[in-house]
C-alpha cells in the first residue's frame, strides 16, 4: 500500500514535467543550470577554504576535520528542526490528507507515505548543499570517488534520522495536546529553537579554528580540536565514517554505515508501530478548532486618505489576517534573535582604524540588505500566494489587481523600513562610523529595502502558486529563486554604484586634494536611479499583468 501512495507521488511528479511546454521548458532548464552553477559556486568557495586549513602546518587536518564536525551537527540540528515544521504540515494539515483518511488506507500506510515526504522536504536542500563541500574535501586531500560514494551512501540514514526526530516530536506533541493550539506552540518553540541554536553557535566563537592565541595555550587548543564534537549524536558518527573512508579503513567505515543505517531502521520501525496507535487520533485532533470566549465585534472600517478607500479596506484585512497568525509571531521572535547576533557580530569585529570601521559600515549595506533579502523571500514574496484558494474572492470583488500589489507592498514596505533603520543604525553606532558614510549606508538601506518589497509583490505575482499545503514550498519555488537571484543583483549593484563615491570620500580624508570628481559622481547617481527604477518598475508591471491574465 505505501508503494502505491509512492507511486502515485511519482506519477504526479512526471505529468508535472510532461505538461511543461515552450517557455515553461526553457525557464526550467534555465533556472537548473543556474542552480547547478550556484552549487559549482560553493565547490569553488569550500575547495578555496580547505586548501588554506590544509596550508596550516602540523594542525592543518584537525582543523578541516573539526569543520567538517560542526557542519555535520549544525546540518543535523537544522535537519530536526526542519522536520518538525514540514511534518506538522504534511503529516496533519495536508490537502490531500482529507481523501486519504477516508479511503481503505491503513492509517499507517498514510503515515509512512507522508513522513517520507516529510524527510525528503526537509532534508533535500541540506543534503544537496553538503555534495559540493564533500566534494572539495575529496579533491582538496585526495581521497578519490570512493570517498564521495561512501558519503552518499552515509549521508541517506543520517538525514533520515535527523528528519524523524522532527516527525516524532510533532507526532507525540499532536497526540497528547489534541487541539489547533498546539500547531502554535510548535512554531514558537521551533522559532525559540533555531535562535538558540543560531545563538549558541555565535556565542561559541568559532573563530578560535583560526585563532588558536585566543586559547591560553597550545595544549588546550589541540584538546579542542581533537576532542569528540557531540559523541552521541549521529552527526559524530557520519564523521568518524568519513574519518574511516578517507585513511581507506573499510571495514571501520562499513562499522559506522551500519550502526547509521541500523539507527535509522530502528527510528524508523518505531515511528511506524507508534502510528499505528496514534496518528489517527492525532490527525483527528488536529482538526477540531480552539474553543474561543472572545465576542465577535463588527468594527467599521478605517479611514486612510493616503491609502485609498480600497487600499484601506485590504490593508485593514491584512493587518487582521497577520495578527491573528501565530506563524508570524513566532518568525519574529526568531528575527529578533538573528538581529541581537548579527550586532553582536559586528560590535566584534577586529577593527582598529576608524578608517576601517567606516569602511565595514558602508560594507553593512551588502550583508543587511541580504538580511532584508531573506525577510522579503519569507514575508513579501509569498503574499499574493497565500491568499490561497481565496483568491477568487479577492478578485470578485469591486478592487483591481494594482490596488491589492500595493496594499501588499505598503504593509511590507513598514516593517522592512524599520528592519533597515535598526540595522544601519546600529551598525553605524557600532561602528562609530563617519557621518558621510552613515548617512550614505542608511540612506542607500531604505532605499534597497522599499526596492525588495517591490519586487517580492512583482515577483510574487508573476508567479502565483495558490495551490500550496507549505509556505516553504513557496519559498524554495522557481519564483522565490529567481526573487533571490534578482534581490542578490541589485544589492551588488547597489554597492557597486556607491562605491565610487564611497572611494572620493575616503580619498579626501587621506588627505588628496581634488579627490571628488563631479563627473563620476554624476554618472554613479544616473546608473544608481536607472538601478532603482528597473527594480520598482520591471517587476512590478510584470507582476501584474501576469496577475491579470491569471484570471482570463
Amino acid at each position: 500500500m505505501v508503494l502505491l501512495l509512492l507511486e502515485r507521488k511519482a506519477l504526479s511528479l512526471k505529468n508535472t514535467v510532461a505538461s511543461w511546454r515552450g517557455y515553461e521548458l526553457w525557464r526550467n532548464l534555465v533556472f537548473a543550470a543556474a542552480g547547478v552553477g550556484l552549487l559549482y559556486a560553493l565547490y569553488c568557495g569550500f575547495y578555496r577554504l580547505a586548501a588554506y586549513l590544509m596550508t596550516v602546518q602540523l594542525i592543518g587536518g584537525l582543523l578541516l576535520w573539526k569543520l567538517t564536525a560542526l557542519l555535520l551537527l549544525a546540518t543535523f540540528t537544522m535537519t530536526s528542526v526542519s522536520g518538525l515544521l514540514t511534518a506538522l504540515t504534511t503529516l496533519f494539515y495536508s490537502f490531500d490528507l482529507k481523501f486519504l483518511v477516508n479511503a481503505p488506507i491503513p492509517a499507517r500506510a498514510v503515515f509512512l507515505e507522508k513522513s517520507l515526504e516529510s524527510a525528503f522536504f526537509a532534508s533535500w536542500m541540506v543534503g544537496v548543499i553538503l555534495v559540493p563541500y564533500m566534494s572539495a574535501l575529496a579533491r582538496v586531500n585526495g581521497y578519490g570517488w570512493p570517498f564521495v560514494a561512501g558519503f552518499a551512501a552515509l549521508v541517506v540514514p543520517f538525514l533520515m534520522l535527523a528528519a524523524s526526530v522532527g516527525v516524532a516530536l510533532t507526532l507525540i506533541l499532536l497526540r497528547v495536546f489534541p487541539s489547533s493550539r498546539t500547531r502554535d506552540v510548535i512554531w514558537v518553540l521551533s522559532s525559540l529553537s533555531m535562535t538558540l541554536v543560531y545563538g549558541l553557535v555565535r556565542f561559541s566563537k568559532p573563530e578560535r579554528l583560526i585563532r588558536p592565541d585566543a586559547l591560553k595555550v597550545v595544549a588546550e587548543y589541540l584538546r579542542y580540536l581533537q576532542a569528540p564534537t557531540a559523541p552521541f549524536l549521529p552527526s559524530w558518527w557520519l564523521t568518524r565514517g568519513l574519518q574511516a573512508l578517507a585513511a581507506r579503513h573499510w571495514l571501520a567505515a562499513a562499522r559506522e554505515g551500519l550502526l547509521l543505517y541500523g539507527a535509522a531502521f530502528c527510528v524508523y520501525g518505531a515511528l511506524a508501530w507508534l502510528a499505528g496507535r496514534i496518528y489517527f487520533e492525532g490527525y483527528s485532533g488536529a482538526q477540531e478548532g480552539a474553543p474561543s470566549r472572545r465576542v465577535l465585534v463588527v468594527e467599521p472600517l478605517p479611514e486612510r486618505r493616503w491609502l485609498g478607500r480600497d487600499c484601506a479596506a485590504l490593508f485593514w484585512r491584512e493587518r487582521t489576517a497577520f495578527f491573528r497568525d501565530v506563524k508570524h509571531w513566532s518568525q519574529i521572535l526568531l528575527i529578533g534573535g538573528l538581529i541581537f547576533v548579527y550586532l553582536f557580530s559586528i560590535a566584534r569585529l577586529p577593527l582598529d582604524s576608524p578608517d576601517l570601521r567606516s569602511l565595514a559600515s558602508f560594507l553593512n549595506v551588502g550583508t543587511a540588505g541580504f538580511v532584508l533579502a531573506a525577510l522579503g523571500l519569507r514575508f513579501t514574496f509569498p503574499s499574493i500566494s497565500l491568499e490561497g484558494r481565496a483568491w477568487w474572492v479577492v478578485r470578485s470583488s469591486p478592487v483591481g489587481v494594482e490596488s491589492l500589489m500595493r496594499q501588499k507592498a505598503l504593509f511590507s514596505a513598514l516593517p522592512m523600513s524599520v528592519m533597515a533603520l535598526v540595522l544601519g543604525a546600529s551598525a553605524n553606532r557600532l561602528l562609530h562610523a563617519d557621518a558621510f558614510t552613515a548617512w550614505v549606508s542608511l540612506g542607500a538601506l531604505l532605499v534597497v529595502a522599499w526596492a525588495l518589497c517591490a519586487m517580492g509583490v512583482g515577483f510574487g505575482a508573476l508567479f502565483p502558486m495558490f495551490e500550496v499545503e507549505n509556505i516553504h514550498q513557496i519559498e524554495s519555488s522557481l519564483g522565490g529563486f529567481v526573487y533571490m537571484a534578482s534581490s542578490l543583483v541589485y544589492i551588488g549593484a547597489t554597492i557597486m554604484a556607491l562605491s565610487w563615491p564611497m572611494r572620493m570620500h575616503f580619498e579626501e580624508r587621506f588627505g588628496r586634494a581634488g579627490a571628488w570628481r563631479w563627473p563620476a559622481v554624476a554618472g554613479c547617481a544616473a546608473f544608481w536611479l536607472l538601478l532603482n527604477a528597473a527594480a520598482f518598475i520591471m517587476p512590478w508591471t510584470l507582476g501584474r499583468r501576469a496577475l491579470e491574465a491569471f484570471e482570463s
